[in-house]
């Protein structure tokens, strides 16, 4: 069986190894990367459970619509700060409050 160090450093490597080809792929060929990028994306919603791929779908379709827009480069950063402020504010800001006071409540019952 596999050591949890050796799966983090197989993992870490291609990762790694990914990154630079994306990023070699980006440099020399920008429709290519965008494809290669898009497939990555659709591997990983559906490598996640089934109950959740639509709100990954929603999420990634909503991201592009608003990075298409942006015009320049410091806009789509502006763009991305903006909607992952916006994510925890109100989501997950929001669900470990939830999970605090659920907790607190078995806590108090028990």
């Amino acid at each position: 069986m596999e050591k949890f160090e050796d799966h983090r450093e197989k993992s870490e490597k291609e990762a790694l190894e990914k990154h630079k080809f994306m990023s070699e792929l980006y440099k020399k060929n920008r429709f290519m990367f965008e494809i290669e990028a898009k497939k990555e994306i659709e591997a990983l919603i559906k490598s996640a459970p089934e109950e959740y791929q639509s709100w990954l779908r929603e999420t990634q379709e909503y991201w592009n619509n608003k990075m298409k827009n942006a015009g320049s480069k410091h806009n789509r950063l502006v763009l991305a700060e903006q909607v992952l402020m916006s994510q925890f504010v109100n989501v997950f800001q929001p669900a470990v409050k939830n999970a605090e006071t659920a907790l607190n409540e078995a806590t108090i019952k028990h």
